[in-house]
């Protein structure tokens, strides 16, 4: 009904067609032929042609009264797609594990927010289940995850590379003999992903007990690997939820666990533990930030997934040796 309206407002701007098919750079009769086809379909003239100059009817009054509300709204839109493109205005959610909730994603939105203080950023924390059923419902627009999610429903940005370690409890290793596979993780050169150090046989450590992630999470994935592969059948005294809590436990000197190197660089390392490497092509894994495939990239998401990436170069240069 309201297609066109755009040659009816010159008119009436003008109260004559022959100055606003000037002004609309059209010829009079086709301007006269679009105002009659509007006329037609809301069935009542919009002009009284019978005086000049021209004059609204009662209905053309209201249909330019509602004409205007339509391009009042059409420019509060658009000044909000400007303002959006450019950052003034905006929200952005974003979800992750504890760990990266707790280390990661605190230091982004800080950088972020300082650039872009107009976008409103929120932040979720849970498990994988829990935050891809959130992006799914539209109720998150990114997650940050290291499992490896192979569903075409996703796609991903690249964000850093991570490793797990095995960490021992020193009391449990009394007569420590694997002295060559011990990380001086208390050395600030130390960096478990460019180690030279060699990669500890997990059979090595038959006789200790473990602390395991729950089955589903990614951690407990890649242990139970790392056990088929060297046939140990680990004695397994506690499964937990969080990766921070295992750790936590582990230097209590309850059990050894898989923790990954991104929360020994956020935390200081413990005197109480040993830290190992291990088979490399199982304890390497990629981080990603997650989002629905074929939805719309916003700018705010571009913007995030830039200031990230910098962010993680910035702390993966800090923590190299230096040569």
């Amino acid at each position: 009904m309201f297609r066109n309206m755009e040659y009816v407002y010159a008119v009436y701007k003008e109260m004559s067609f022959s100055r606003a098919a000037e002004r609309l750079f059209i010829s009079q009769p086709a301007l006269s032929a679009m105002v009659k086809k509007v006329e037609k379909r809301i069935g009542s003239p919009i002009f009284d042609r019978s005086c000049s100059p021209i004059r609204l009817t009662g209905i053309g009054r209201e249909y330019i009264s509602c004409a205007e509300q339509i391009m009042d709204t059409e420019n509060r839109f658009l000044q909000y797609l400007n303002q959006t493109e450019s950052l003034a205005v905006g929200s952005l959610s974003i979800g992750a594990n504890s760990v990266f909730a707790s280390f990661l994603l605190p230091n982004y939105i800080f950088s972020f927010s300082k650039r872009h203080p107009g976008v409103q950023v929120s932040m979720s924390e849970g498990n994988t289940d829990e935050l891809l059923k959130s992006l799914d419902a539209g109720a998150l627009d990114i997650v940050l995850e290291n499992y490896d999610l192979t569903d075409d429903a996703y796609d991903k940005k690249y964000l850093f590379t991570e490793n797990l370690l095995l960490v021992v409890p020193k009391a449990l290793l009394p007569d420590h003999k694997l002295e060559r596979y011990q990380l001086d993780i208390h050395h600030p050169d130390c960096v478990p992903g460019l180690s030279s150090v060699p990669c500890v046989p997990l059979s090595a450590f038959a006789d200790i007990p473990f602390l395991t992630l729950r089955t589903g999470n990614d951690t407990r994935y890649r242990f139970e690997k790392l056990c088929k592969r060297y046939r140990f059948h680990p004695d397994i005294r506690l499964e937990l939820d969080q990766l921070t809590t295992s750790y936590q436990i582990a230097c209590s000197g309850l059990g050894a666990v898989l923790i990954s190197d991104t929360i020994l660089q956020h935390t200081p390392p413990s005197h109480a533990l040993y830290y190992f490497r291990l088979d490399e092509d199982i304890t390497r894994r990629k981080v990603y930030f997650y989002f629905r495939r074929k939805r719309h990239i916003t700018r705010a998401m571009e913007e995030f997934f830039r200031i990230s990436s910098e962010e993680a170069q910035l702390h993966m240069l800090s923590n190299e040796p230096d040569v």
